[in-house]
């Protein structure tokens, strides 16, 4: 029976199968090819997270990062008499998986691989940066021979070491299209690398012996490195302390002062109730000391006579300088006549800067009438007396009628071997030079000189071109941007050269720097409490003498006065007081620090005048500096027995409570206050902040008791 109904139903369906295929037949198909879309992958993940179906010591280490592997599940082991641990694994107090049995074997395996990983994970954690609670040490502790216990209090070394080390490598490279430029100047460039090292150490050897250190490559100053070993014994030892590295000495007592800024050998030892400290060290960092009087910060100095500010001064020209005495003997009053009103100066450009640059030829007879190099050369001719001007002799009307000379490739060419002139003595050509901008260089407009603001190095070329009126004459030297405005960028340009690449004391270019002006190393100073003498280092009687003790016109007489810094009393009436004419200006530019002596040579020819009018010669010859100024700066510093006068005062500046110390880092407990003769105690009478250098006076009466406030302290070396 049951066979005979499938057999019906095989037939019924074999019945109706032909008709159901012709049915499908007779249907058209509507779409065209192009009709489907094809397909689009979906852009969110089809990845199905999967559990093991193992026990969990055998995937430990599974390769697929989406496996679950939830904290929320516990495992937890048991073990049996019978040798066989028991693994659960449960989810809150369900069990997730059956307990599974595993042998001693296979479960102490499965601990060890479970800790080695754990452990480089929290070392991962830890080294990453960004999970300090969890950092792991980099250098564990070593342990060390029990025998060296009972000298380092311990048998360990315990160093934490931490830094960084960072390598920068990179390239800058430039072009700069600019036609007046060489070719192979517009294209500049090259590799940069830089390090950085910064490491930082601590450590103990014991309880006994502790390492600390820093060092950073990139620090300024050696002060910033550190390295100190410090060796502590216990109280019944003998030795009680062994410092080595960055140390002090600190002494409290009122004859002797200690210093703080050492690196050396220091020991502390104990012999029952003597005590022993030693050291061996080399000092760090100097001793310095101010003075307050009646609410002022006076600050002392000492300037040798050799020690002018060279290569910054420099007139304009032989007009001015010759006329610099005469215009300054009636001071207060300046009658020079004289109103600088342009100048531009031009120096070699060193710097990336591209703006404002010319090709110049500078010349050292342009403008000069009467201190001429090379008068029988027929481009320059004998000049005519009188004021700088580019009609003072024929060079300038030459040179700028000779169209072949704003050629920059021809121009040393006709200058040297056609009109017989001499580079870097009559003349100088420069590509590329720039031109300062007006806060770069200061200008005395009534006697004719620049000071700039940055020193020039020994082989920089200084060039200028100015226009100034004389007694109501207008008067120009050289070419000033208006006569070559059109020009090509790659003309030449002429100037009047003040300064050669080369330093040659032969020629009259040597005259135009400026050797009586010194710098204080100060700014802002004040008239009030300015003190200022001219001391002679005599060695016969071995100490400084404001005056000589020879010479009819010089005996007895201050030298501040012989050399015309004190011609003026406390009114500006034409008397001597003995006190520095401080005019603004003319003997003094508080704002840069400049000590200005308004004649031309102070310790050479001035001084020379008092000798020579008595016929003096031998006085002359044993005091007159004339090397000074006939020779180079470093040539004159060589001469110690001219090398005598020195420029001594106080330079003082208001101050209140809080009093600025000179200098850098200065040293920790090395500031000492007295009044008077008494030592003030610090927190309670002023307070120091070593990190900003100030000390701040607490108690207002010790400032108003009128007695002289002297604060000491230690500043480190720099280098």
């Amino acid at each position: 029976m049951r066979s005979t109904y499938i057999y019906f139903l095989i037939s019924v369906a074999l019945a109706f199968s032909n008709s159901s295929l012709y049915s499908q037949n007779e249907e058209i198909d509507t779409l065209k090819i192009n009709d489907t879309f094809n397909y689009e992958p979906s852009s969110f993940s089809t990845y199905k997270l999967k559990d093991r179906y193992s026990d969990p010591y055998s995937s430990l280490f599974s390769n697929n990062a989406y496996n679950i592997n939830t904290s929320l599940i516990e495992l937890s082991s048991s073990y049996d008499t019978s040798g066989v641990f028991y693994l659960d694994e449960k989810l809150g107090t369900i069990n997730y998986r059956p307990s599974i049995a595993v042998p001693f074997n296979s479960f102490d395996k499965f601990n060890t691989e479970k800790n080695i990983k754990e452990y480089f994970r929290q070392k991962s954690i830890g080294l990453d940066g960004e999970n300090t609670l969890q950092s792991g040490r980099l250098i564990p502790k070593i342990y060390i021979p029990e025998s060296l216990d009972r000298i380092f209090g311990g048998n360990f070394i315990d160093l934490q070491v931490n830094g960084f080390v960072n390598l920068d490598f990179g390239g800058r490279f430039q072009k700069v299209e600019n036609p007046s430029i060489p070719i192979r100047q517009q294209r500049n460039g090259g590799f940069n690398y830089d390090q950085q090292i910064n490491l930082n150490i601590n450590g103990k050897v014991g309880e006994k012996l502790q390492i600390t250190a820093n060092f950073d490559n990139n620090n300024t100053f050696d002060f910033q490195n550190n390295l100190k070993l410090d060796y502590t014994g216990f109280d019944e030892e003998i030795i009680r302390k062994i410092e080595v590295g960055n140390i002090s000495m600190p002494v409290k007592n009122s004859l002797l002062r200690g210093a703080q800024s050492l690196f050396g050998l220091k020991t502390q030892l104990q012999f029952g109730k003597l005590s022993i400290t030693g050291i061996l060290s080399r000092q760090q960092g100097k001793s310095e000391s101010i003075k307050i009087d009646n609410g002022f910060q006076g600050r002392e100095f000492e300037i040798i006579a050799s020690k002018y500010d060279r290569n910054r001064h420099y007139f304009l020209g032989h007009f001015f300088r010759e006329n610099y005495e005469k215009w300054l003997k009636s001071l207060p009053i300046v009658s020079s006549g004289v109103n600088i009103n342009r100048v531009e100066v031009y120096i070699l450009n060193r710097t990336n800067n591209s703006q404002a640059l010319r090709n110049f030829a500078a010349f050292t007879d342009l403008g000069e009438g009467k201190r001429i190099l090379n008068p029988s050369n027929p481009i320059i001719g004998s000049g005519n007396f009188g004021p700088n001007d580019n009609g003072s002799n024929k060079l300038y009307d030459n040179i700028i009628n000779n169209s072949s000379l704003r050629n920059n490739d021809q121009i040393d060419d006709i200058l040297s071997n056609v009109n017989g002139l001499s580079k870097t003595i009559d003349f100088e050509k420069v590509t590329s030079a720039r031109k300062l901008n007006t806060d770069e260089y200061e200008v005395n407009k009534t006697l004719g000189y620049i000071s700039l603001l940055r020193r020039l190095q020994n082989d920089e070329v200084l060039a200028v071109s100015y226009e100034y009126t004389y007694n109501g004459n207008r008067y120009k030297v050289g070419e000033l941007s208006e006569d070559y405005q059109n020009r090509s960028e790659s003309d030449i340009i002429f100037l009047k050269l003040l300064r050669p690449s080369n330093i040659n004391t032969s020629i009259p270019t040597w005259d135009l720097m400026m050797k009586n002006i010194y710098n204080l190393n100060a700014n802002q100073i004040e008239n009030e409490n300015f003190e200022l003498r001219i001391n002679y280092r005599d060695d016969a009687v071995g100490f400084n003498n404001p005056s000589l003790n020879e010479g009819t016109l010089t005996r007895d007489k201050p030298l501040i006065r012989l050399l015309g810094l004190d011609r003026l009393n406390s009114n500006n009436d034409p008397q001597y007081d003995g006190n520095f004419d401080f005019i603004e200006g003319y003997t003094i530019n508080s704002k840069k620090g400049n000590i200005i002596f308004p004649v031309i040579e102070p310790f050479g020819r001035t001084l020379d005048s008092y000798f020579q009018t008595n016929n003096e010669s031998g006085l002359s010859e044993k005091y007159v500096f004339h090397e000074l100024y006939s020779q180079t700066q470093d040539e004159a510093q060589q001469i110690l027995s001219k090398n005598k006068f020195f420029i001594v005062g106080t330079v003082s500046s208001g101050s209140g409570s809080e009093i600025n110390l000179p200098g850098l880092d200065i040293s920790e407990n090395s500031v000492v206050v007295t009044a008077g003769n008494l030592q003030l105690v610090e927190g309670t009478d002023y307070t120091v902040n070593y990190s900003l250098g100030s000390v701040r006076i607490l108690n207002p009466a010790i400032l108003s008791s009128g007695q002289e406030v002297t604060i000491s302290f230690e500043k480190a070396d720099l280098f």
